[in-house]
């Protein structure tokens, strides 16, 4: 009788343990997901044009004077959802210090439809984008008040 009592009681034991460890979860399985969107991967800034042909943008036109390396510029898009910008530091800071396009250290992006929104803090920037294979195109608003006078920014993947 007493070994009957001991077998049941390692049996719930035994159990016991059993289902400690399955439902112990692992800290690995907490990784982000990667994001499979066609804008993962490092991107050259091209050019950058008017929206509409003919108009004349003064900010664009002072790009070169300001920038001149501004065609060095890279973004990288991670498939961790995180976004970088390197290759000339006067166009980052032209880019920020104008509200344009702002990437920080910790910039997170994500693109919804043909919404590319970046995420510093509690700051969202939504900006229209446009992706083709290997060309892409992000068109900024440069008016600061008043209607909208648009800019298109193009990429090529590297």
């Amino acid at each position: 009788m007493q070994l009957i009592k001991k077998l049941r009681i390692l049996s719930v034991l035994a159990l016991l343990v059993t289902f400690a460890i399955v439902s112990c979860k692992d800290k690995d399985d907490d990784t982000t997901p990667e994001d499979k969107n066609e804008i993962v991967g490092s991107w050259k800034l091209t050019s950058v044009a008017p929206e509409t042909a003919g108009t004349t943008i003064p900010a664009l036109a002072a790009i070169p004077t300001y920038a001149p390396c501004y065609l060095d510029l890279v973004f990288v898009f991670t498939s961790q959802n995180k976004v970088t910008v390197s290759g000339c530091d006067a166009a980052i800071t032209l880019l920020s210090v104008s509200g344009y396009i702002t990437v920080g250290s910790e910039t997170t992006w994500k693109v919804t439809g043909d919404k590319l929104v970046l995420t510093n803090g509690s700051t969202n920037q939504e900006l229209t984008i446009k992706q083709n294979g290997d060309q892409m195109s992000i068109i900024i608003n440069t008016a600061t008040s008043g209607p909208a006078v648009n800019a298109v920014l193009l990429f090529k993947r590297q």
